[in-house]
């Protein structure tokens, strides 16, 4: 990817791309700042968070409104500042205040969010750590608070926890009381352990099916045969949640367990609430890996590798 200079005072720099397909087409391209219109705001990006929607966008195995054309710049998850506000926008929002949100065309330095999709950032969160809350920390919040109703004395297994999606999963599953056990790879462990997780499933050496019974929630990221596998571990009238759209019913059934297909809402109130207890030290994000914009490309590699423990982080302006 390419770095542009000089450049004229209306362009930004934007990670992009105009065929979808793989890395090869993700290029760092000078394009012309949006337009601010009523309703919306033009924010200038400081942090932008790299999440696998990203590449699967990129890759056209998610096609979302707004994200489903050529040519498009690419990203989701934002911390930035607001820089104008369009005419006539009814908003307790001013310009100069620090938001953060979700937004298609977040790799970029600056992008247009509608102002009701924005939240304002507490001072004392680093842009960094603001942009790598809404979408990983949103899906946590819904699928163990809102859908899995975690409470004390509840057992939860969660795979992959060491990722965006299941370290705030875990956390917010032990802020309520429940326990919670976790498969990951083995240069996670620490971290994991130290947010409360116990026990820790090393998942290359060990069949978490073995160790583990009488769960009574598995968040599950993966499906496949980790899936297949983890029907054993639930209690009766356990429940699975998958991320990934993807159930055996037939196995459910057979296993007398509730399996639900999860899809996470944007919700500013919820992202408020979670962003409380990031200020307050109860949820603290695992951020591995901050890197510029001009490497979104490597950025969106690693995430897609699956060898990154934690959120990777652009870091825009």
């Amino acid at each position: 990817m390419s770095r542009f200079s000089p450049r004229r005072e209306e362009t930004m720099k934007a990670v992009r791309i105009h065929e979808f397909g793989g890395p090869e087409r993700v290029q760092l391209e000078e394009v012309a700042i949006p337009k601010v219109t009523r309703g919306k705001a033009l924010v200038r990006i400081r942090a932008a968070a790299v999440n696998p929607v990203d590449w699967m966008v990129r890759e056209h195995l998610y096609n979302p409104k707004g994200a489903d054309r050529v040519p498009l710049t690419l990203g989701q998850d934002f911390a930035g500042v607001i820089e104008k506000i369009g005419a006539g926008s009814k908003t307790s929002l001013h310009e100069g205040d620090a938001v953060f949100g979700e937004v298609f065309g977040s790799f970029a330095e600056y992008a247009l969010a509608p102002l009701k999709d924005l939240v304002k950032k507490p001072a004392s969160l680093d842009f960094k750590i603001a942009a790598a809350l809404p979408m990983p920390a949103l899906t946590a919040w819904q699928a163990i608070i809102d859908t899995a109703g975690a409470k004390p004395g509840m057992r939860f297994l969660i795979h992959g926890a060491s990722g965006g999606v299941g370290s705030f999963a875990a956390q917010f599953a032990r802020w309520k009381g429940a326990e919670v056990a976790a498969t990951a790879s083995e240069p996670s462990f620490d971290y994991l352990r130290s947010i409360g997780v116990d026990p820790v499933i090393d998942y290359k050496r060990d069949r978490f099916e073995e160790k583990l019974r009488d769960v009574d929630v598995v968040l599950d990221p993966l499906g496949g045969e980790t899936q297949a596998r983890s029907w054993r571990v639930l209690k009766r009238t356990g429940t699975l949640i998958t991320l990934i759209g993807e159930i055996d019913e037939d196995a459910a059934r057979r296993a007398g367990v509730r399996a639900i297909d999860f899809g996470m809402e944007y919700d500013v109130e919820d992202l408020e609430e979670i962003a409380s207890l990031v200020e307050g030290g109860i949820i603290k994000p695992h951020i591995s890996k901050v890197l510029p914009l001009d490497q979104a490309r490597q950025a969106m590699d690693l995430n897609q590798q699956g060898n990154s423990h934690g959120k990777i982080v652009l870091e825009v302006l």
